[in-house]
């Protein structure tokens, strides 16, 4: 195993080798941006979950508690261009999406599909703005798109306005998705991935990326009602680049204005190999994420702003932080569960150059089973300025940076949950040191059930208000 001395001088090259490096093809000959380079995603530096020993861990919940919300209801009938596909056209697909004109949606029947030929002919390829790909019976589990281990990526995005819902995306070598800027532009905007599944990706499960050349980027993403897991099936599958576990759930460099809510992220490890990257993660520089009401289950590392200490980062015509490298700028993390019940667990919200960023809310719940935990919340570099308040966790720390910390419960145990194991986290009667102990915060937004965390004599603490 790498020590972490080589780890941070390895990331640390390979940030500064791909600034400004032209855009690389594949294989195949297809276009990808070039700042997706493995190193750039090297694992906590130095967390002390790289060095956990292999154990037996039991098998992601795929049951995990998800909160109810109007928002996750299915999608309004299509309206404009049309094209029903069912798996027998499954070859066609491809071509079909890539030479798509602008506006079209693709409605795709129950079935399996699985294409053919080389990378060329097996990637879907969304080129024109406002195509959406979704499933004709609204019922994600029943339309597969299965890469087989052999397709690098299966979607990719670089216009903006797509939508991709109600499908299952899975088997990829790569991303299972990819949404990318082009040299040149123009900067995408409004990506939708709504009450999607997508399973056992070779790396990171969503991927979004500016252009190589950094003067086009994606933002105003949205990611909601989703389902993300690694199954025991999938997990030998995984790149052993950079630590011996390059996946994760979503990774995005460089995006503004992303929200990510009312999503399901189960199983993202690797069982002694190395640390996963964080379910939901963004750095280089991204800005003003939402990451709301989602429920994480045994996930080697849950949220994560920002990442290494120096390197690439985007620059803002306002340039909110003067002088300062910033990994990510504001945004809030508010009222998701995040549970630990493997060996493989490091952190739970993981704050690294991270400035201005409003952690509230959340209820972080570790078992006995965690055993290579580091930290619930951890603040980390000179630059983080963190706020962190009304939170349930078992362990909060700052190793530099400011983090102005708050009516937080540390050490809090299990017995204050109605079903931590699988998720749920309403807080049971037992719960008085977090019932009516917290502050009442503007920016909180809303807990697990959609209600205000106003209740009571003050606001509970965690994701729940009774």
């Amino acid at each position: 195993m790498l020590s972490r001395r080589a780890f941070l001088l390895a990331a640390t090259l390979a940030l500064s080798a791909c600034d400004g490096a032209p855009a690389p093809a594949d294989a195949a000959g297809v276009d990808a941006p070039g700042l997706d380079v493995a190193a750039l995603d090297a694992p906590n530096l130095d967390a002390p979950g790289l060095d956990a020993a292999a154990a037996d861990a039991p098998g992601p919940t795929s049951d995990a508690f998800v909160p109810a919300s109007e928002a996750c209801g299915p999608l309004d009938p299509p309206t404009g261009a049309v094209v029903n596909v069912d798996p027998s056209m499954a070859a066609a697909l491809p071509g079909l999406v890539r030479d798509a004109a602008a506006g079209t949606t693709f409605v795709l029947a129950d079935g399996t599909y699985r294409m053919s030929g080389d990378e060329a002919s097996r990637r879907i390829r969304i080129r024109a703005p406002n195509v959406t790909i979704r499933s004709a019976s609204g019922d994600a589990s029943r339309v597969v798109i299965d890469g087989e281990h052999t397709t690098l990526e299966t979607i990719t995005v670089e216009a903006s306005d797509a939508t991709i819902a109600e499908i299952t995306v899975t088997h990829a070598v790569d991303h299972c998705i990819h949404v990318y800027a082009n040299d040149g532009g123009p900067t995408i905007t409004g990506f939708s991935l709504h009450r999607a599944r997508v399973l056992d990706c070779g790396e990171q499960f969503l991927k979004v990326n500016p252009s190589a050349a950094r003067d086009a980027f994606v933002d105003d993403g949205s990611v909601t009602c989703s389902h993300f897991e690694m199954t025991d099936e999938g997990r030998p599958y995984v790149e052993r680049a950079v630590g011996g576990c390059y996946t994760g759930g979503i990774d995005a460099h460089m995006a503004r204005g992303w929200r990510v809510a009312e999503n399901r992220f189960v199983g993202i490890y690797c069982a002694g190999e190395g640390l996963a990257e964080h379910a939901v993660h963004f750095w280089v520089g991204s800005r003003d994420t939402v990451v709301e009401r989602n429920v994480i289950v045994d996930c080697a590392r849950g949220i994560g702003f920002g990442l290494v200490e120096d390197g690439p980062s985007r620059r803002y015509p306002d340039d909110p932080y003067p002088g300062l490298f910033v990994g990510h700028y504001d945004g809030v993390i508010r009222n998701n569960v995040i549970v630990a019940n493997i060996p493989y667990y490091d952190t739970g919200i993981e704050l690294d150059q991270a400035r201005g960023a409003l952690v509230v809310h959340n209820s972080i719940i570790e078992t006995d089973a965690a055993t290579a935990s580091f930290s619930s919340i951890d603040t980390r570099f000179d630059s983080s300025l963190t706020t962190v308040r009304n939170n349930l966790v078992r362990r909060l720390t700052v190793r530099a940076g400011v983090s102005m910390a708050d009516h937080n419960l540390e050490g809090v145990p299990t017995s204050y949950f109605v079903d931590p194991i699988h998720g749920d986290a309403h807080l049971t009667p037992s719960a008085t040191d977090a019932i009516d102990r917290g502050v009442i915060d503007a920016r909180a937004g809303l807990d697990l059930d959609g209600e205000s965390h106003d209740h009571g004599a003050a606001a509970d603490l965690g994701a729940d208000e009774r």
